[in-house]
């Protein structure tokens, strides 16, 4: 840990710190993350720009902190001899900014922090897009979602699902998936005319369908509603 701070200071001194790649990474996460649970739209922009604040606050405090050790070094080995000396050793600290200003701060804004700046977005909407993707890969398909919640209300004798705009609108709010393709789930559930219409192709996607269920409801170890899904697939098999 010690060693950890000593690293952390020498590149704060070299001002190497704010343009490691790895430090800026994770200030960004935790900098949006903790914007995005205060405000749910937070976007990855205006992180960007509380990062690029930050740099030049970083650049203000390394400036300062070497003024305040030049101040230091030259009152331990020359001394102050007069107010006049001191104004004059401040008015040349305040001088010096802008030559490290235009020959240190800004470069390195321009050529190494902005560039790693947009790559470390990039890198970080890219793991946010994977990360939803693999969520929408991990979720079973509507129609599974409705042979479940049609299971669920079969067995607990609820007798609420219909092929109805009312129950699709319903499924709507609690799976958060297109009234329209619930609806169309619906209706080849409840409607003989529409399953007799199925093309093969598509049996074959309704089997996925029954297999992603089944799945889930063995894993529930729940035998009634796999009774319940067996006598449903029955009526999808044609003679």
């Amino acid at each position: 840990m010690r060693s950890l701070n000593l690293k952390r200071w020498k590149s704060f001194f070299t001002f190497d710190l704010p343009v490691n790649y790895q430090y800026l990474y994770s200030r960004f996460r935790q900098t949006h993350e903790r914007q995005r649970y205060v405000y749910v739209g937070w976007p990855t922009i205006a992180t960007r720009r509380q990062l690029i604040n930050d740099y030049w606050n970083n650049a203000l405090l390394h400036y300062l902190f070497l003024v305040a050790l030049s101040t230091i070094v030259v009152v331990l080995y020359s001394g102050f001899s007069s107010s006049m000396y001191f104004i004059t050793h401040v008015m040349l600290e305040v001088i010096i900014y802008l030559p490290l200003y235009f020959m240190v701060y800004r470069p390195i804004f321009t050529s190494e922090f902005l560039p790693k700046l947009e790559t470390v977005i990039a890198e970080y909407e890219g793991r946010e897009r994977a990360w939803l993707e693999k969520c929408k890969q991990d979720q079973p398909t509507n129609r599974a979602l409705v042979l479940l919640f049609y299971v669920l209300d079969k067995t607990s004798k609820i007798g609420y699902l219909t092929p109805s705009d009312k129950c699709a609108n319903q499924l709507h709010k609690i799976f958060g998936v297109s009234p329209k393709g619930i609806k169309n789930e619906l209706d080849l559930i409840f409607k003989k005319g529409k399953r007799a219409k199925l093309e093969p192709r598509h049996l074959v996607e309704v089997a996925k369908s029954f297999e992603e269920a089944y799945t889930i409801l063995e894993e529930m170890q729940f035998a009634e509603g796999v009774q319940q899904l067996k006598q449903l697939e029955q009526q999808f098999k044609r003679p």
